[in-house]
């Protein structure tokens, strides 16, 4: 199954630098007390347009919900390896 997120403009978020992109996903895997105006309004001061932050938080659930292989994750496209504790592997998303 390949979880696909409809985002606000055409910008595709895996063209941004590497380290910022990083920076991204973690943030959505990780901050689950942060609201999604909190979370916006930080995304932008790392150096995320508005739009782009709007974009990122449309994966926040695929990435707070899911464990994903680095490099093969929702944002980043093509192939999509994520956890399943049911069989303890990854599996293609």
């Amino acid at each position: 199954m390949h979880d696909a997120v409809p985002t606000q403009s055409g910008y595709d978020l895996a063209a941004l630098p590497a380290t910022l992109l990083q920076m991204v996903e973690e943030i959505l895997s990780n901050d689950e007390s942060s609201s999604d105006a909190e979370l916006a309004q930080y995304l932008t001061e790392v150096g995320l347009s508005d739009t782009q932050a709007r974009d990122a938080l449309a994966y926040r659930d695929l990435y707070r919900l899911n464990l994903w292989v680095a490099g093969c994750t929702p944002i980043r496209g093509g192939v999509q390896l994520r956890y399943n504790g049911t069989i303890g592997q990854f599996e293609l998303a």
